[in-house]
C-alpha cells in the first residue's frame, strides 16, 4: 500500500506500521537474546532503511516497553512502580527510600547506574511520575510486535498504529489535514510518554475513542538518542490508529495539498 499523503508531500521517510502477531517472523530483524534495552534504534532502521523489525515478549527487558507494546502494565508490584517513578523523576534525589534505591543500582553497569542515579527527569517529582505510570493505558494482546514499511503491508493485515516521520513543513501539512474536519481545538495529543508508548499504547487507546486523534512524539530524549544515528534531529513522529489514517488519506485528496499555497513549499 502507498500513502497519498506521503506521495503528495514527497516524504523522505514514508509511513511505517505497527502490527500485532502471535507468530514469530523468520526474516525480520530483532534484538539478540538477552540484549533487550530500548527498541527505538531498531524502529528507526525500519523508518530509514525500510527493514522489517520485530520484538517478542521474551526478548525485551524494559518495563516501560511492555506497556508501550501492549503486553500488560510491565509493573509486577508496587516496588517496581516506585523504582521506575524514581528513575523517571529526579533519581536518587526523589527516592522515597534512598538506601533501597541505591542498593538496586549496585547491580547495574557503571553507565547505567549513573543514569539511574541522576534520573531521566521527565517528571518534576516522584509523586507525579508514579501517578503518570499508573495512568498509562494498558493492553495485553499478541506475542510479537512487528514494524514494517506501509508499502510492505499485506492485504489481510490491519495495523494497530500508522507512524509518520515528519519535518516541520510535513508536520504542518499533516496537522492541517487532521484539523480540516474538526471543531474541537485539541486535535493533536502529546502525552508525557516514552517514544515506544506514544506509537504504541497511547495510539492503541485512540483506536477505542469516538474521536481519535494523532499522537506526537518522541518527547523523551532517551528514545530520541537511540534514533539520531538514522533520523535527523529535526524530525518528529506522528502516530495514529488505522481508521484515522484511512480517513486522513481520503481527505488528503482534496485538501491543502492541492492549493497554490502548498506548491510554494514543494
Amino acid at each position: 500500500m502507498q500513502s497519498n499523503i506521503s506521495k503528495e508531500l514527497n516524504m523522505k521517510f514514508p509511513p511505517i506500521v505497527l502490527l500485532k502477531s502471535d507468530v514469530e517472523l523468520k526474516d525480520g530483524k530483532s534484538p539478540k537474546e538477552g540484549k533487550g534495552g530500548c527498541v527505538m534504534s531498531f524502529i528507526a532502521q525500519t523508518i530509514a532503511k525500510r527493514v522489517t523489525t520485530y520484538f517478542g515478549r521474551d526478548n525485551v527487558t524494559c518495563g516501560g516497553l511492555n506497556v508501550g507494546f501492549g503486553w500488560g502494565s510491565g509493573m509486577a508490584n508496587e516496588d517496581m512502580i516506585d523504582f521506575q517513578a524514581t528513575f523517571l523523576s529526579l533519581g536518587i534525589d526523589s527516592a522515597p527510600d534512598r538506601e533501597a534505591y541505591e542498593e538496586k543500582l549496585n547491580y547495574m553497569k557503571k553507565n547505567t547506574r549513573e543514569m539511574f542515579r541522576h534520573g531521566e527527569r521527565i517528571y518534576c517529582d516522584f509523586e507525579t511520575a508514579k501517578q503518570s505510570i499508573k495512568n498509562r493505558p494498558v493492553f495485553d494482546e499478541g506475542e510479537y510486535v512487528i514494524f514494517k514499511g506501509l508499502e510492505n503491508l499485506e492485504d489481510d493485515e490491519i495495523p494497530k498504529s500508522v507512524i509518520f516521520t515528519v519535518n516541520p513543513v510535513e508536520l504542518t501539512a499533516l496537522i492541517q489535514i487532521n484539523t480540516s474536519f474538526r471543531l474541537d481545538g485539541a486535535c493533536l495529543l502529546t502525552p508525557q510518554a516514552s517514544a515506544c508508548q506514544a506509537i504504541g499504547c497511547f495510539t492503541f487507546e485512540q483506536a477505542n475513542s469516538d474521536d481519535p486523534k494523532p499522537v506526537l512524539g518522541p518527547i523523551d530524549f532517551a528514545g530520541r538518542s537511540k534514533m539520531k544515528h538514522f533520523i535527523p534531529n529535526e524530525y518528529l513522529i506522528v502516530s495514529m490508529p488505522w481508521g484515522l489514517f484511512l480517513k486522513l488519506e481520503e481527505l488528503s485528496k482534496n485538501s491543502v495539498l492541492q492549493t497554490d499555497l502548498w506548491k510554494k513549499f514543494k
